[in-house]
């Protein structure tokens, strides 16, 4: 009786000890920062809050902000830290408006679904070097992660008979690639056809190859690099920026560094269209 009793004991005093150091969730509501609060409540003014699908809770008083629709907040392991907001998940909930900037100040953001909305404008510069940092997962269109809208490249060799391949990124998210191949009806055939296929981009992708080419200094190169040399391929970028278009244009790898890794990111992104239909031409369409 006595060791059973004290094995009793012994296991209540270890679960205790073991409850006592786990992080305790509030049972009672906890205000957020007043920083905090008030960037949730910007966001909802900035994107038409009053309209939305779904903005239960939205508004409440203080000590209410982690039950509002889409907010998740963590908890610290110290009891008498403040909550923060974890995560905002508000796609295809009627959001109108912009992002504003006040959402930048919530500095424990790790998650926002912004998806599938009626937004415009960008989301704050910011959030936008988070996101692209790995910090931050962002959800979006990719016009509100870039200014860039379409992306062009091209690349030909004149001396050999099929080789040619020009790719067409879209912010939207549609994608075309026109690649010149060999019939090879007969070991003697020489005749030429245009392979097209369409489909769709990531919009992730889309943008993060955007930001790439930005920060690579295409929009600070030359227009023309080239060397006297024959039998070599051309190519050809152009990006269009806020409506701008830039081209830079060179022959036989004679750009800089940086603008080998543009074109090379741009075939790898092509590489990953979703296609969705295949068609031929006679011929690709000029650049």
């Amino acid at each position: 009786m006595f060791i059973g009793l004290r094995a009793i004991m012994l296991s209540v005093l270890l679960l205790g000890m073991a409850t006592a150091a786990l992080p305790q969730s509030p049972t009672t509501p906890k205000r957020l920062a007043a920083e905090e609060r008030d960037a949730l409540i910007a966001l909802y003014h900035a994107t038409g809050g009053s309209q939305w699908s779904d903005k239960s809770g939205w508004l409440g008083s203080p000590g209410t902000e982690c039950e509002w629709h889409g907010v998740t907040c963590g908890y610290p392991a110290d009891a008498e830290a403040m909550p923060f907001v974890e995560s905002i998940e508000l796609s295809q909930n009627n959001l109108v408006g912009t992002i504003p900037p006040e959402l930048g100040h919530l500095k424990n953001l790790q998650w926002l679904s912004l998806i599938f909305n009626r937004l415009t404008g960008r989301v704050p510069e910011s959030l936008i070097e988070r996101w692209l940092s790995g910090s931050l997962y962002i959800t979006a269109e990719a016009p509100l992660l870039t200014s860039v809208s379409q992306i062009e490249y091209e690349w030909v060799a004149p001396s050999v008979l099929c080789a040619s391949r020009h790719i067409i990124l879209r912010s939207d998210g549609t994608a075309v690639v026109f690649t010149t191949l060999c019939r090879d009806a007969t070991p003697e055939d020489r005749n030429t056809y245009c392979e097209v296929k369409e489909g769709e981009v990531a919009w992730d992708e889309f943008a993060r190859l955007s930001w790439l080419i930005e920060k690579a200094g295409f929009f600070i190169l030359g227009p023309k690099y080239d060397r006297p040399m024959t039998h070599a391929a051309f190519e050809n970028t152009r990006v269009t920026r806020a409506g701008k278009t830039v081209e830079v244009s060179n022959y036989a790898s004679a750009g800089p560094f940086e603008l080998w890794g543009i074109q090379r990111e741009i075939e790898g992104v092509a590489g990953h269209i979703d296609v969705q239909k295949k068609s031929r031409r006679t011929t690709c369409p000029d650049w």
